[in-house]
């Protein structure tokens, strides 16, 4: 009976006619959600309690290991928010024309939407976040912007620009007005000042087989899916990985076969998506002069659950382009793997440097292969307007050299690289144009020159 039931696909569905099939389909389409739950509870642990925000206080360095990636361009404020009991206030004050964002996603890894400089300019304001599906918390006080939500839990992610470390102070200042609470606290003033962030890394791994299965099926319980994935879900139901059908979970299915199948499924998913992604990403930057540029879906991913697991593996969070791009930089302009002891250049002729609007800014960061940033004794980390500043050519071209040890050449912007091994280079444009988003502007290629 229960096999049966998951045998019969709806109309347009795909054919998971075996165990194994729909094994491998349940991890991906389960693990962005497993992956954002994972994290929730590392923030909830070691950040700030629900609806509290917490922010960093210092730019990231070479001594930083606890996120991969880290940020050299904006100080990061975060918050797990629930609107279950009514709407969440968040408060920002006037942040003189510098970029700032605060992204919220949903619990399957989606971009909600935005509030930030490039949507609501750099006057600040109060914003009532609210649950569609919730308490609407009544009539609210005058002045009080409204955002809206579809999902009843949000992971709130925001973003502050740091023009370079003598505007650290200023930074700080501003981010310590940010507030996010709850309505009846905005009505007795009180809304809570943000807690000091300290990163950690999501804390555990996610289980293999039928126990993946059974704790995706609590996960889509507590945290209902979007109705574009009615398909998937209907699957997932008939055997008793999703709440809601017949089947009360997947040890009820009568056949063992069919159950080692899913198992087996599972952990076949599991294992090839990091393989995938990483072939993905280099072929990608093979064929585009040594860059790899994410799908124009990436944070509004819309069925296309293999995408969305892949980006929950290396990029969790992601912003959609509109907001910003990341181009990853991993080869040479022949081909091969960016090498820490070699020297490469990298040239913006004049007027070609990359085309962000007056809302964003742009930056190129060197990471090594796990990541992390290079230590050097200037401690600089990325090139950008304001890194360490800019420096140009006579001819106004921007040069940014990558190798080893810093160069005697003048005028040009040096990044450290590893003394062994492969290393890549990540753009952040924020707000970028659209000859960026259209890819009309060529970015261009690094160099080997020694």
């Amino acid at each position: 009976m229960a096999v049966s039931l998951a045998l019969a696909a709806p109309a347009g569905a795909d054919d998971f006619s075996d165990g194994k099939a729909l094994g491998k389909a349940a991890y991906e389409y389960g693990f962005p959600l497993l992956e954002n739950l994972r994290t929730r509870a590392q923030d909830l642990k070691s950040m700030a309690p629900v609806n509290r925000m917490a922010n960093a206080r210092n730019l990231a360095t070479a001594d930083d290991r606890s996120v991969v990636a880290p940020n050299a361009d904006t100080n990061y404020s975060l918050a797990q928010i629930d609107l279950n009991d009514g709407p969440v206030i968040l408060r920002v004050p006037k942040m003189d024309k510098r970029y700032w964002v605060f992204e919220f996603l949903e619990p399957y890894t989606n971009v909600e939407g935005y509030i930030g400089r490039r949507l609501n300019g750099s006057a600040g304001g109060t914003w009532a976040i609210r649950w569609t599906g919730g308490p609407s918390g009544g009539k609210l006080p005058a002045g009080v912007k409204t955002f809206n939500s579809s999902s009843r839990r949000l992971w709130c992610i925001g973003r502050t620009l740091v023009n370079g470390k003598k505007d650290l102070p200023k930074v700080r200042s501003l981010m310590g007005q940010y507030r996010l609470g709850t309505l009846a606290e905005l009505k007795a003033n009180k809304l809570p000042k943000p807690l000091s962030l300290t990163p950690g890394r999501p804390f555990g791994t996610q289980p293999t087989g039928l126990a993946l299965l059974r704790k995706l099926r609590t996960a889509i319980a507590e945290n209902p899916p979007p109705q574009r994935d009615a398909a998937i879900i209907a699957q997932l139901q008939a055997a008793g990985i999703a709440p809601g059908g017949a089947v009360a979970s997947v040890d009820d299915i009568a056949s063992q076969q069919f159950k080692d199948g899913l198992a087996d499924g599972v952990d076949e998913a599991a294992a090839a998506l990091k393989t995938e992604t990483r072939s993905s990403i280099l072929k990608g930057a093979i064929t585009n002069g040594g860059w790899f540029d994410a799908a124009s879906t990436i944070g509004d991913f819309g069925v296309d659950y293999g995408f969305r697991a892949r980006v929950a593996l290396v990029g969790l969070g992601a912003n959609t382009p509109i907001e910003s791009v990341y181009p990853v930089n991993l080869t040479d302009s022949d081909g091969h793997l960016l090498q820490g002891p070699n020297k490469y250049r990298m040239v913006f002729p004049k007027g070609q440097l990359p085309p962000v609007k007056s809302t964003g800014f742009w930056s190129i960061t060197l990471y090594d292969s796990a990541g992390f940033l290079i230590p050097n004794k200037d401690n600089i980390y990325s090139v950008g307007p304001w890194h360490p500043p800019l420096r140009k050519k006579a001819d106004g071209s921007v040069v940014i050299v990558m190798q080893p040890t810093k160069p005697t050449e003048k005028d040009v912007n040096w990044l450290a690289s590893p003394k062994k091994g492969t290393f890549r280079l990540i753009g952040r444009f924020y707000t970028p144009q659209p000859s960026i988003l259209d890819g009309s502007w060529q970015k261009p290629s690094s160099v080997k020159v020694g």
